[in-house]
C-alpha cells in the first residue's frame, strides 16, 4: 500500500532530480501537501551543473501551478529572492520563478523582481535579473536596467558593463533599435548616459585589444605540445591534433623509452583518446602503478578503454570490486564488455549515491552502451536514471533506452514534464 509519506518521499526525490515523475505525482495526489519540497527545490539549484544546464524555473512553475499551497510557495520564493546571496544559480532560478509570478499580474512579485536587481550582489553575478526585467516590460524594462547600471557605476566607477542586456532586448524586439532608444534616453538621463558610455568604452576596449593582439602564433606541432608542461591547454590542443596510424605507432614506441615523466603523461593522455597500437601490456603495467606526482596511472587506465583483452578486463573487475571511484574503471568495459556485465553495472549504480560518482558512471555507461548495443542495458541505465540530477546526461540515457527499444511505459509518461527541454522532446505521442 502506498502511504502519503511514501508519495511525499517519491515527490521530493523526483523534484530534486528534475524528472517528470514529480508532475505526475502532484496530479495524482492533489490531497497531499508537497509545498515543503517544492520550496526546497525553488530555493536550491539541484541541477548537477547549474551553469551548463538551463534554469529549472519553468519546470518548478509548472509544479507550482498544480498544487493548492501556492500562497505559501510564492511567499517563500519572493523571500528567497530577497535573501539569496551565495549561489548564483539558485538566484537566477528565483528570478525566473518571480518573473512567472509577475507575468500573471502579481504586483508584489513585480516589485520584488525590480527591487532585487543589483542589490547585495553575489560576486560576478551583476547580470542576474536583467533579462527577466526586460522580458517582463520590454523597452521600459531595458530603460530601468540601464538606469540601475548607471546608478551602480556612479558608486563603482571602475566597474565595466558589456552590451549583454542590449543584445538580449534586441534579439527579442528586432523591430526596435535599442541603441537609438538608449541614446535618446541618455540625452536627459545621466544614469543612462553613464551606462551607455561605459558599455561603449567596454566595446571599444575589446575592439582595441582585439586589433592590438599580435598575430597568432603558429599552431604548435604535436611534438611541441608533448614537450610542454602537462595541463588543460595541452590536453585540449592534443585533442585537435590526434595523429594518424603511422605517427601513432612511432609515438607508442617513444612512450616505451621516454624518460621525461611530463612527456610520458602527455603521451598517455594522447593514448587515452586513441588506441595504443603496440598491445595492452605496457599500458596495463602503467595503470597498475601507484598514483604519483604525474598522472601516469590515471591516463593509462583511461587508455585501457580502447584495448580489448582478458587481462585488461580482469584488471577492471578487480578494481571495481573495491574502488570508491568506479567511473574510472567502468570505462574500460567499453572495449571489454561481456554479456551479463549489466548485473555488475546495475549493482554499482545502486551502491553509490554521491552525485559526482553518479555523473561519472553516467558518462561511462553511455559510452559503453553506445559501443555495445544490447537489451541488457536497461537495468544499468534505469538504475542511473533513478539517481541522476544531471538533466543533460539523463537525456543521453533516455536516448539510449529509446534506441534499444527499451523505454518503459512509466518513463515515457514522465518525459513531457522533465526539467530538461531536450528530454521532453523525446516523448512520442500515441500513433
Amino acid at each position: 500500500m502506498t502511504t502519503p509519506q511514501k508519495v511525499k518521499s517519491a515527490f521530493r526525490h523526483a523534484v530534486r532530480l528534475g524528472t517528470g515523475r514529480a508532475c505526475l505525482l502532484a496530479r495524482a495526489h492533489p490531497e497531499i501537501d508537497f509545498s515543503a519540497y517544492l520550496i526546497e527545490a525553488a530555493l536550491t539549484c539541484f541541477a548537477y551543473d547549474g551553469q551548463a544546464e538551463p534554469s529549472r524555473a519553468a519546470y518548478l512553475y509548472e509544479l507550482y501551478c498544480l498544487v493548492p499551497q501556492q500562497a505559501r510557495i510564492r511567499r517563500a520564493v519572493l523571500r528567497g529572492l530577497a535573501t539569496e546571496r551565495t549561489d548564483t544559480w539558485a538566484l537566477t532560478q528565483l528570478f525566473g520563478l518571480t518573473l512567472f509570478f509577475a507575468q500573471q499580474g502579481d504586483a508584489a512579485a513585480r516589485k520584488t523582481l525590480y527591487r532585487n536587481f543589483l542589490r547585495n550582489l553575489i560576486r560576478s553575478s551583476d547580470w542576474a535579473g536583467a533579462d527577466e526585467i526586460i522580458t517582463l516590460d520590454g523597452l521600459a524594462g531595458l530603460h530601468y536596467v540601464a538606469r540601475k547600471y548607471g546608478q551602480y557605476l556612479k558608486r563603482h566607477p571602475d566597474d565595466w558593463q558589456d552590451d549583454g542586456p542590449i543584445e538580449f532586448f534586441q534579439e527579442h524586439h528586432p523591430t526596435i533599435d535599442a541603441w537609438a532608444e538608449l541614446r535618446q534616453w541618455a540625452e536627459t538621463d545621466a544614469d543612462v548616459q553613464r551606462y551607455l558610455q561605459n558599455v561603449k568604452n567596454t566595446l571599444a576596449s575589446q575592439a582595441y585589444h582585439q586589433a592590438a593582439r599580435p598575430q597568432p602564433e603558429p599552431v604548435p606541432t604535436l611534438e611541441e605540445l608533448l614537450q610542454r608542461p602537462p595541463g588543460t591547454y595541452v590536453r585540449l590542443a592534443v585533442r585537435r591534433q590526434l595523429p594518424g596510424p603511422a605517427e601513432a605507432r612511432l609515438l607508442a614506441e617513444r612512450l616505451l623509452t621516454e624518460r621525461n615523466p611530463a612527456v610520458r603523461e602527455n603521451l598517455l593522455y594522447l593514448f587515452s583518446r586513441i588506441e595504443f597500437p603496440l598491445g595492452y601490456a605496457p599500458i596495463l603495467a602503467l595503470a597498475r602503478q601507484k598514483p604519483g606526482r604525474y598522472r601516469l596511472a590515471e591516463f593509462a587506465t583511461d587508455a585501457l578503454a580502447h584495448l580489448p583483452a582478458p587481462e585488461v578486463r580482469a584488471f577492471a573487475l578487480q578494481k571495481l570490486a573495491r574502488t570508491t571511484r568506479p567511473g574510472q574503471y567502468t570505462s574500460i568495459l567499453r572495449s571489454n564488455y561481456q554479456a551479463g556485465d549489466a548485473a555488475l553495472l546495475t549493482s554499482l549504480a545502486a551502491r553509490f549515491h554521491n552525485e559526482h560518482t553518479i555523473e561519472a558512471l553516467a558518462i561511462s555507461y553511455v559510452a559503453i552502451y553506445e559501443a555495445n548495443p544490447t537489451p541488457e542495458c536497461a537495468g544499468p541505465l534505469l538504475a542511473l536514471y533513478a539517481k541522476m540530477n544531471c538533466g543533460m546526461h539523463r537525456y543521453e540515457v533516455v536516448k539510449l533506452l529509446i534506441a534499444n527499444g527499451l523505454l518503459p511505459a512509466w518513463l515515457h509518461e514522465e518525459l513531457p514534464f522533465d526539467s530538461y527541454h531536450r528530454t521532453r522532446l523525446l516523448h512520442q505521442p500515441p500513433a
